[in-house]
């Protein structure tokens, strides 16, 4: 959190030095709405780029394109040619790196093992057709790790000390259930969704904080008014081309 204020008060104050030398005509003749726009985009490049957002990484960039198409040369390429390059750019990256990182190969190494035995699988076509596959578990851990890709997942947590729940979704559909969980004091959940989308079902009693980061992407809170009057779920992350959906339950 303070490296993160560190880089943004840095870039606002700059901001504001490169808008006064511009109207002072001490700097490149770029409207200054550019030049705040510049440095905001790069503010956000550079917290992708240490949180290793591969998304926000691309975005970061497609968007500077963007703003400067006419000196670079590259009008015929916007909007839509650069932000569905940058959407595939980040679905096979996302694809390419993932698997090195080990917790998530392990996963993986998991949903192939399930797949092959055809365990906890069931054919219900709720995604991308009638063919779509839904990995289906109960879990139990007061760790939980799903890793959804090209594919739906549900889960239903029934921990009776819940700490933190990993949500990654790449061109896929994730639901979780939390109504049948305990949490003693605070959960976590972290979500890491491009190209897909989350759904979480959660007590209406529990006093759920949101911090995440979309890009061409929302999060909705549907069903019964949250009392907030339980344990607190604070859900963070990132979304990209996607969405997520809370339903209190």
């Amino acid at each position: 959190m303070k490296n993160r204020q560190w880089i943004w008060g840095i870039f606002l104050i700059l901001a504001a030095g490169l808008l006064v030398a511009t109207q002072m005509g001490w700097a490149l003749t770029f409207s200054p709405l550019t030049i705040v726009a510049t440095i905001f985009l790069a503010g956000m490049l550079v917290q992708n780029l240490i949180h290793r957002s591969i998304g926000g990484t691309v975005f970061s960039i497609a968007f500077l394109l963007m703003l400067y198409n006419g000196p670079l040369g590259i009008s015929n390429l916007v909007p839509w040619t650069i932000l569905w390059a940058a959407a595939l750019l980040t679905a096979g990256l996302s694809i390419i790196i993932r698997p090195k990182n080990n917790y998530w190969h392990a996963r993986r190494q998991t949903w192939m093992r399930h797949h092959r035995n055809h365990s906890n699988w069931e054919m219900h076509g709720e995604f991308d057709g009638d063919f779509a596959e839904n990995d289906v578990q109960t879990n139990d851990d007061s760790i939980v790790n799903i890793d959804t890709a090209m594919g739906n997942s549900i889960r239903y947590v029934q921990s009776d000390d819940l700490k933190q729940v990993n949500i990654a979704t790449r061109m896929g559909a994730t639901k979780v259930y939390f109504d049948k969980s305990q949490i003693l004091d605070q959960a976590i959940v972290n979500v890491d969704c491009s190209l897909g989308g989350v759904s979480l079902y959660i007590p209406r009693s529990w006093n759920v904080v949101i911090d995440v980061s979309s890009v061409m992407a929302g999060v909705e809170e549907r069903g019964l008014d949250s009392t907030k009057e339980g344990p607190t779920l604070r859900v963070r992350g990132s979304l990209l081309l996607g969405g997520m959906t809370i339903y209190y339950i």
